[in-house]
């Protein structure tokens, strides 16, 4: 992997501080330096997803809670030495903790299942990744995933990275990932072309994150289901560099 990429980074590798309130809503997918776009440069940034992406806009039901970059399907953070601190309100976001192994005889609705269910996948495809140097690539079919109750996050959370290598091997899955750029983006936007040129041209967004009426400089996108079992298809990166700042926005198919 090239050196300027580090895929599932820690926790304290990418945010600031208040590392459990971040580590409880959100998941450090990659990290890369700007010199991958521009060589003048030297700063790290991020690509990080939320753990509650599951059925409908992350933030619908919090709209009090938005700010000018926090709003549907919009993450905003304030960039410190190199690290996210999220600017919004942590009432953003909906659910709040994990289900424990000894509550798996309780009533959960699915959205705090898929909650939990989303940060043991990540668990699992990060282990797998320090395993196997590579994004899972395998076919991950398992029908004991498929029930409709918590028995399904218990069985997830009992799978381990041997298990994974053990899963038969997909070609699809394979050359999916050797399309990737550097193993991981689905756009670079290293030719630092206007959004609206690029192949992520921003029309599925939900609103485009603007500063002082000008959209933030767009650095790429990369996809969300390589890292949890709820996924957005298109994970974008904006950066505004003079009020260090940095806004995820998410699309679906």
């Amino acid at each position: 992997m090239n050196t300027l990429i580090r895929l599932f980074p820690d926790y304290e590798d990418v945010f600031f501080d208040e590392i459990e309130k971040h580590s409880t809503y959100f998941l450090p997918l990659c990290s890369f330096n700007l010199q991958l776009i521009d060589p003048h440069l030297d700063q790290w940034l991020h690509f990080v997803s939320v753990k509650e992406i599951y059925d409908g806009c992350i933030g619908q039901n919090t709209t009090p809670y938005h700010r000018n970059f926090t709003q549907l399907d919009s993450i905003g953070f304030d960039i410190m030495d190199g690290k996210y601190k999220f600017d919004g309100d942590w009432n953003f976001f909906s659910q709040h903790r994990l289900i424990q192994a000894n509550e798996y005889d309780q009533h959960f609705t699915a959205e705090e299942i898929e909650f939990a269910m989303n940060d043991a996948m990540y668990a699992l495809k990060k282990a797998y990744y320090q395993k196997q140097g590579t994004l899972y690539d395998r076919d991950q079919y398992r029908p004991g995933l498929e029930v409709n109750d918590i028995r399904r996050l218990e069985r997830l959370r009992k799978l381990t990275a041997e298990d994974l290598v053990q899963d038969p091997s997909c070609d699809y899955a394979k050359e999916r990932i050797e399309q990737k750029i550097a193993g991981i983006f689905e756009e670079l936007n290293t030719a630092q072309l206007p959004l609206d040129q690029c192949t992520f041209d921003g029309t599925d967004l939900l609103q485009i994150p603007t500063y002082h009426g000008q959209v933030l400089d767009y650095l790429g996108y990369i996809e969300g289901y390589d890292f949890q079992l709820h996924a957005a298809d298109a994970i974008a990166l904006f950066y505004q560099k003079d009020i260090q700042k940095a806004v995820i926005c998410f699309t679906y198919s």
